[in-house]
């Protein structure tokens, strides 16, 4: 998630545009959508192939609290099952090292963006981790059989960013390594979004390679970046601009610019089984001061998920909610056993949400 409670609660006062908005702590159903809590600020989904539950990063706000990977199974009951924490983020360590041999461990779990991707005959999840130094966390998913009882995570190791990183969202790359947004670089947090919105402490994309090393992608350079996905065929990425409004391919072997689409506020992304591009948008960020830091409840500010076609440069806005109500302002939303399931940097819930078919 992109600002903090202090800029935002002082743009609100001085511009006096909005509301910040009120906490809503009912968990009843609000029209379309449905709430389901009792989980911490699940700001980034993975579903899990064949139906085996969504994987769950619960948000640390920014590693100020711990957080955890946990799993959810709409058939089971709406439990949540917390697989990692803080306690046991190592466990499971053999040969496989799919990170940096001289990794340092993080201090504490605090996630943030995830991904999941075939790795060979193995199933990856890539975890982005805010310690006292940001990381990129490697696991190796282990499905149950049947997939009705909680996957194993087994740790495979991690990646170091530099020591002045802010870290949002990260993607697997085909030759074993990813690429990761880079929002600004560190120093008081109120002060570098200030100043990013400002351009004056840009961001852009790291990519690492195993032995080659992590660097800057070429070309990437925005204010804030945030999500991020790669293509299907994993030659490209699209990059989630907040700030810029704009959704960014980039080619992997050039580095070029590929293409743009206008899309407002995006925060993450993830591919629809028709082949589009599922966004999550806030449609008044000035409404989000209530959100930051809260772990009960919802703040409502209100959000658009928006599906791009990615060849044709079109969007649709698939479900809108306004104002108000138990779940919001969404910051992903998946697709998954026909419904579209969405989370939040914010609050104790997720929101089930009907998939209009057009």
């Amino acid at each position: 998630m992109l600002f903090s409670r202090q800029r935002l609660t002082f743009l609100c006062i001085f511009l006096s545009i909005t509301a910040c908005g009120q906490v809503e702590y009912s968990c009843d159903p609000h029209g379309d959508v449905i709430p389901i809590c009792g989980v911490q600020m699940p700001e980034d989904l993975a579903p899990l192939p064949d139906n085996g539950g969504i994987l769950i990063s619960e948000y640390g706000d920014g590693g100020k609290i711990p957080g955890a990977l946990t799993w959810f199974q709409p058939a089971e009951g709406y439990a949540f099952t917390r697989l990692v924490d803080s306690s046991n983020m190592t466990e499971g360590a053999g040969q496989k090292n799919w990170g940096e041999a001289d990794c340092p461990l993080p201090d504490q779990l605090s996630p943030h963006g995830i991904h999941l991707s075939q790795r060979g005959d193995s199933l990856q999840l890539l975890v982005v981790n805010h310690s006292s130094r940001e990381h990129i966390l490697f696991y190796e998913v282990q499905s149950s059989t049947g997939n009705k009882t909680a996957p194993t995570l087994f740790w495979r190791g991690c990646v170091a960013l530099p020591e002045h990183a802010v870290i949002n969202d990260v993607v697997a790359l085909l030759d074993g390594g990813f690429a990761v947004t880079h929002m600004y670089n560190r120093e008081n947090q109120t002060l570098a979004q200030i100043k990013s919105l400002l351009g004056l402490n840009n961001g852009h994309v790291w990519r690492w390679s195993p032995g080659s090393g992590i660097r800057v992608m070429a070309n990437t350079s925005a204010r804030m970046p945030n999500g991020i996905e790669v293509s299907p065929d994993g030659k490209s990425i699209w990059v989630n601009n907040y700030i810029e409004q704009e959704l960014r391919q980039y080619d992997l072997v050039t580095e070029q610019l590929l293409a743009t689409i206008s899309v407002p506020n995006i925060d993450n992304s993830a591919w629809l089984g028709d082949g589009r591009l599922l966004l999550a948008s806030h449609t008044s960020p000035l409404t989000m001061a209530s959100c930051f830091g809260l772990t009960k409840g919802s703040c409502g500010s209100p959000y658009e998920l928006v599906a791009a076609d990615t060849e044709a440069g079109t969007i649709e806005v698939l479900f809108r909610a306004e104002q108000g109500g138990p779940f919001g302002p969404a910051t992903v939303a998946i697709e998954y056993q026909g419904k579209l399931y969405a989370g939040s940097f914010s609050g104790d819930r997720l929101a089930e949400i009907p998939l209009q078919h057009r």
